[in-house]
Protein backbone atom coordinates (compact mmCIF):
# COMPACT_ATOMS: atom_id res chain seq x y z
CA UNK A 1 0.00 0.00 0.00
CA UNK A 2 1.44 3.38 -1.05
CA UNK A 3 1.90 6.34 1.27
CA UNK A 4 -1.04 8.28 -0.22
CA UNK A 5 -3.35 5.28 0.16
CA UNK A 6 -2.22 4.82 3.78
CA UNK A 7 -2.92 8.47 4.52
CA UNK A 8 -6.43 8.22 3.01
CA UNK A 9 -7.14 5.09 5.01
CA UNK A 10 -5.86 6.72 8.19
CA UNK A 11 -8.01 9.83 7.59
CA UNK A 12 -11.06 7.64 7.02
CA UNK A 13 -10.39 5.64 10.18
CA UNK A 14 -10.05 8.80 12.25
CA UNK A 15 -13.22 10.25 10.73
CA UNK A 16 -15.24 7.11 11.44
CA UNK A 17 -13.91 7.03 14.98
CA UNK A 18 -15.28 10.55 15.47
CA UNK A 19 -18.54 9.84 13.61
CA UNK A 20 -19.30 6.12 13.92
CA UNK A 21 -22.90 6.13 12.64
CA UNK A 22 -24.05 6.54 9.04
CA UNK A 23 -25.76 9.87 8.40
CA UNK A 24 -27.85 8.51 5.50
CA UNK A 25 -29.87 5.90 7.43
CA UNK A 26 -30.55 7.87 10.61
CA UNK A 27 -27.52 6.23 12.24
CA UNK A 28 -29.11 2.78 12.08
CA UNK A 29 -25.92 1.25 10.66
CA UNK A 30 -22.26 1.76 11.45
CA UNK A 31 -20.23 4.04 9.21
CA UNK A 32 -17.70 2.24 7.03
CA UNK A 33 -16.40 5.03 4.80
CA UNK A 34 -16.35 8.76 4.13
CA UNK A 35 -18.92 9.83 1.54
CA UNK A 36 -18.43 13.00 -0.51
CA UNK A 37 -21.42 15.26 -1.06
CA UNK A 38 -21.58 16.51 -3.69
CA UNK A 39 -19.87 13.49 -5.27
CA UNK A 40 -16.46 13.65 -6.90
CA UNK A 41 -18.04 12.93 -10.28
CA UNK A 42 -19.68 16.39 -10.22
CA UNK A 43 -16.30 18.10 -10.53
CA UNK A 44 -13.95 18.51 -13.47
CA UNK A 45 -11.90 15.36 -13.79
CA UNK A 46 -13.50 14.09 -10.55
CA UNK A 47 -11.07 16.36 -8.69
CA UNK A 48 -12.44 18.22 -5.65
CA UNK A 49 -11.30 19.55 -2.27
CA UNK A 50 -11.46 16.97 0.51
CA UNK A 51 -14.21 18.86 2.31
CA UNK A 52 -17.93 18.21 2.80
CA UNK A 53 -17.53 14.55 3.73
CA UNK A 54 -20.01 12.48 5.70
CA UNK A 55 -19.97 9.09 7.44
CA UNK A 56 -21.71 6.40 5.39
CA UNK A 57 -22.37 2.70 5.75
CA UNK A 58 -21.63 0.34 2.87
CA UNK A 59 -25.33 -0.08 2.09
CA UNK A 60 -26.00 3.64 1.69
CA UNK A 61 -22.74 4.17 -0.19
CA UNK A 62 -23.52 1.49 -2.77
CA UNK A 63 -27.26 2.13 -2.86
CA UNK A 64 -26.87 5.78 -3.88
CA UNK A 65 -23.94 5.49 -6.32
CA UNK A 66 -26.19 5.54 -9.40
CA UNK A 67 -28.04 8.58 -8.03
CA UNK A 68 -24.72 10.40 -7.60
CA UNK A 69 -23.69 9.54 -11.15
CA UNK A 70 -27.06 10.61 -12.55
CA UNK A 71 -26.86 14.00 -10.85
CA UNK A 72 -23.29 14.50 -12.10
CA UNK A 73 -24.39 13.85 -15.68
CA UNK A 74 -27.63 15.88 -15.61
CA UNK A 75 -25.78 18.84 -14.08
CA UNK A 76 -23.58 18.93 -17.20
CA UNK A 77 -26.46 19.15 -19.67
CA UNK A 78 -25.91 22.55 -21.26
CA UNK A 79 -26.22 23.93 -24.79
CA UNK A 80 -22.85 25.68 -24.52
CA UNK A 81 -20.87 23.04 -22.62
CA UNK A 82 -17.10 23.38 -22.60
CA UNK A 83 -14.76 20.79 -24.06
CA UNK A 84 -13.85 19.64 -20.54
CA UNK A 85 -17.52 19.24 -19.64
CA UNK A 86 -18.15 17.23 -22.80
CA UNK A 87 -15.18 14.97 -22.10
CA UNK A 88 -16.35 14.36 -18.53
CA UNK A 89 -19.89 13.81 -19.74
CA UNK A 90 -18.76 11.18 -22.21
CA UNK A 91 -16.74 9.36 -19.53
CA UNK A 92 -19.63 9.44 -17.05
CA UNK A 93 -22.16 8.39 -19.69
CA UNK A 94 -20.09 5.29 -20.42
CA UNK A 95 -20.14 4.49 -16.72
CA UNK A 96 -23.92 4.87 -16.53
CA UNK A 97 -24.29 2.66 -19.59
CA UNK A 98 -22.48 -0.12 -17.71
CA UNK A 99 -23.98 0.55 -14.29
CA UNK A 100 -27.60 1.43 -15.16
CA UNK A 101 -28.28 0.95 -18.89
CA UNK A 102 -31.99 1.66 -18.42
CA UNK A 103 -31.10 5.31 -17.72
CA UNK A 104 -29.02 5.71 -20.88
CA UNK A 105 -31.80 4.08 -22.92
CA UNK A 106 -34.38 6.44 -21.41
CA UNK A 107 -32.36 9.54 -22.29
CA UNK A 108 -32.24 8.70 -26.01
CA UNK A 109 -35.67 7.08 -26.22
CA UNK A 110 -37.06 9.90 -28.38
CA UNK A 111 -33.90 10.98 -30.19
CA UNK A 112 -35.42 10.79 -33.67
CA UNK A 113 -35.69 14.04 -35.72
CA UNK A 114 -39.43 14.54 -35.18
CA UNK A 115 -39.33 14.20 -31.38
CA UNK A 116 -36.17 16.32 -31.23
CA UNK A 117 -37.82 19.12 -33.22
CA UNK A 118 -40.98 18.97 -31.09
CA UNK A 119 -38.87 18.99 -27.93
CA UNK A 120 -37.03 22.13 -28.99
CA UNK A 121 -40.32 23.83 -29.82
CA UNK A 122 -41.78 22.85 -26.45
CA UNK A 123 -38.83 24.35 -24.58
CA UNK A 124 -38.93 27.56 -26.64
CA UNK A 125 -42.62 27.90 -25.81
CA UNK A 126 -41.62 28.17 -22.15
CA UNK A 127 -38.88 30.70 -22.76
CA UNK A 128 -35.87 28.38 -23.05
CA UNK A 129 -33.48 29.61 -25.81
CA UNK A 130 -32.66 26.29 -27.50
CA UNK A 131 -30.15 26.27 -30.40
CA UNK A 132 -31.33 24.71 -33.65
CA UNK A 133 -28.80 21.89 -33.38
CA UNK A 134 -29.37 21.12 -29.69
CA UNK A 135 -29.99 17.51 -28.73
CA UNK A 136 -33.03 16.73 -26.62
CA UNK A 137 -32.82 14.31 -23.70
CA UNK A 138 -35.80 12.54 -22.16
CA UNK A 139 -36.12 12.67 -18.38
CA UNK A 140 -38.41 9.77 -17.59
CA UNK A 141 -39.31 7.73 -14.49
CA UNK A 142 -35.89 6.03 -14.15
CA UNK A 143 -34.07 9.37 -14.14
CA UNK A 144 -36.66 11.00 -11.89
CA UNK A 145 -36.30 8.23 -9.29
CA UNK A 146 -32.53 8.67 -9.20
CA UNK A 147 -32.69 12.46 -8.96
CA UNK A 148 -35.29 12.25 -6.18
CA UNK A 149 -32.98 9.87 -4.34
CA UNK A 150 -30.02 12.20 -4.87
CA UNK A 151 -31.95 15.24 -3.60
CA UNK A 152 -32.90 13.44 -0.39
CA UNK A 153 -29.34 12.21 0.08
CA UNK A 154 -28.09 15.78 -0.31
CA UNK A 155 -30.53 16.97 2.36
CA UNK A 156 -29.27 14.37 4.84
CA UNK A 157 -25.65 15.16 3.98
CA UNK A 158 -25.94 18.92 4.44
CA UNK A 159 -27.91 18.45 7.65
CA UNK A 160 -24.98 16.42 8.97
CA UNK A 161 -22.49 19.02 7.75
CA UNK A 162 -24.10 21.71 9.90
CA UNK A 163 -25.28 19.68 12.91
CA UNK A 164 -22.45 17.10 12.95
CA UNK A 165 -24.87 14.28 13.67
CA UNK A 166 -27.31 12.19 11.60
CA UNK A 167 -30.90 13.32 11.28
CA UNK A 168 -32.61 11.01 13.77
CA UNK A 169 -35.23 8.40 12.98
CA UNK A 170 -38.07 10.31 14.69
CA UNK A 171 -37.41 13.35 12.48
CA UNK A 172 -38.72 14.10 9.00
CA UNK A 173 -37.34 15.74 5.87
CA UNK A 174 -38.24 16.51 2.29
CA UNK A 175 -36.23 17.31 -0.84
CA UNK A 176 -36.81 18.45 -4.41
CA UNK A 177 -34.85 19.00 -7.62
CA UNK A 178 -35.22 21.14 -10.71
CA UNK A 179 -33.27 21.58 -13.93
CA UNK A 180 -32.14 24.91 -15.34
CA UNK A 181 -35.12 24.83 -17.73
CA UNK A 182 -37.49 24.95 -14.76
CA UNK A 183 -36.06 28.33 -13.75
CA UNK A 184 -35.42 29.69 -17.24
CA UNK A 185 -38.56 31.80 -17.54
CA UNK A 186 -39.14 33.15 -14.03
CA UNK A 187 -35.75 32.63 -12.43
CA UNK A 188 -35.16 31.25 -8.96
CA UNK A 189 -37.97 32.47 -6.66
CA UNK A 190 -36.70 35.33 -4.54
CA UNK A 191 -38.96 34.19 -1.71
CA UNK A 192 -37.01 30.94 -1.51
CA UNK A 193 -33.66 32.73 -1.46
CA UNK A 194 -34.87 35.12 1.23
CA UNK A 195 -35.72 32.14 3.45
CA UNK A 196 -32.10 30.93 3.25
CA UNK A 197 -29.78 33.83 4.07
CA UNK A 198 -26.54 31.93 4.77
CA UNK A 199 -24.13 31.08 1.94
CA UNK A 200 -21.59 28.27 1.56
CA UNK A 201 -19.55 26.53 -1.09
CA UNK A 202 -16.69 24.05 -1.31
CA UNK A 203 -13.33 25.67 -0.56
CA UNK A 204 -9.86 24.59 0.52
CA UNK A 205 -7.38 27.43 0.87
CA UNK A 206 -7.47 29.30 -2.44
CA UNK A 207 -9.25 26.40 -4.12
CA UNK A 208 -12.80 27.66 -4.63
CA UNK A 209 -15.42 25.52 -6.39
CA UNK A 210 -18.35 27.95 -6.27
CA UNK A 211 -18.74 27.72 -10.06
CA UNK A 212 -19.41 24.01 -9.68
CA UNK A 213 -21.31 23.90 -6.39
CA UNK A 214 -22.78 26.46 -4.01
CA UNK A 215 -25.72 26.59 -1.66
CA UNK A 216 -27.75 28.81 0.62
CA UNK A 217 -29.14 27.60 3.91
CA UNK A 218 -30.85 28.45 7.18
CA UNK A 219 -30.80 26.58 10.46
CA UNK A 220 -32.07 26.71 14.01
CA UNK A 221 -29.86 24.62 16.30
CA UNK A 222 -32.20 24.86 19.25
CA UNK A 223 -35.18 23.46 17.38
CA UNK A 224 -33.19 21.33 14.91
CA UNK A 225 -34.58 23.02 11.81
CA UNK A 226 -32.66 23.12 8.56
CA UNK A 227 -33.28 24.21 4.96
CA UNK A 228 -31.08 24.61 1.89
CA UNK A 229 -31.04 25.42 -1.81
CA UNK A 230 -28.06 24.21 -3.86
CA UNK A 231 -26.82 24.73 -7.42
CA UNK A 232 -24.83 21.95 -9.08
CA UNK A 233 -22.90 23.26 -12.06
CA UNK A 234 -25.34 25.05 -14.38
CA UNK A 235 -27.89 22.32 -14.90
CA UNK A 236 -29.28 21.00 -11.62
CA UNK A 237 -30.77 22.59 -8.50
CA UNK A 238 -31.62 20.77 -5.26
CA UNK A 239 -33.48 21.98 -2.19
CA UNK A 240 -34.67 20.43 1.04
CA UNK A 241 -35.92 20.95 4.60
CA UNK A 242 -35.64 18.95 7.83
CA UNK A 243 -37.35 18.98 11.23
CA UNK A 244 -36.17 16.91 14.19
CA UNK A 245 -39.74 16.16 15.28
CA UNK A 246 -41.96 14.63 12.62
CA UNK A 247 -45.06 15.67 14.57
CA UNK A 248 -44.47 19.22 13.33
CA UNK A 249 -45.05 18.17 9.72
CA UNK A 250 -48.47 19.32 8.44
CA UNK A 251 -50.99 16.49 8.35
CA UNK A 252 -51.48 15.01 4.90
CA UNK A 253 -48.22 16.41 3.49
CA UNK A 254 -46.81 13.35 1.72
CA UNK A 255 -43.60 15.05 0.61
CA UNK A 256 -41.99 14.42 4.02
CA UNK A 257 -40.25 11.10 4.71
CA UNK A 258 -38.41 9.39 7.54
CA UNK A 259 -34.58 9.69 7.61
CA UNK A 260 -34.22 5.91 7.87
CA UNK A 261 -36.04 5.30 4.60
CA UNK A 262 -33.56 6.78 2.11
CA UNK A 263 -32.82 3.56 0.21
CA UNK A 264 -36.52 2.64 0.13
CA UNK A 265 -37.37 5.77 -1.87
CA UNK A 266 -36.08 4.31 -5.13
CA UNK A 267 -38.87 1.70 -5.01
CA UNK A 268 -41.62 4.09 -3.90
CA UNK A 269 -44.08 4.58 -6.82
CA UNK A 270 -44.71 8.27 -6.15
CA UNK A 271 -41.00 8.96 -6.58
CA UNK A 272 -41.36 8.12 -10.26
CA UNK A 273 -42.77 11.64 -10.54
CA UNK A 274 -41.02 14.93 -10.01
CA UNK A 275 -41.93 16.23 -6.55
Amino acid sequence: MGREARLRRSATQRFIQDYPRCCFCAGLRSAATREHMPPKSLFDGSHRPDKLVMPACDECNRGTSTADLTAAIVSRWAYDASQAENLDHGRLARRIRRQAPELADEWVKYADPIHTFNGRQHLRKYGVPVPNDAAIVTIGPHTIRQLNLFAHKAALALYFEHFRQPLAGNAAYCAFWKTKEDYMAGGIPQKLLDMLPEYATLMQGRWDEREIFEYRYAMNRKDGLFGFFARLRRGLFVSGFAVIKAKHVPAGDNDWVSPGDLLKLIDTPRFEKKL
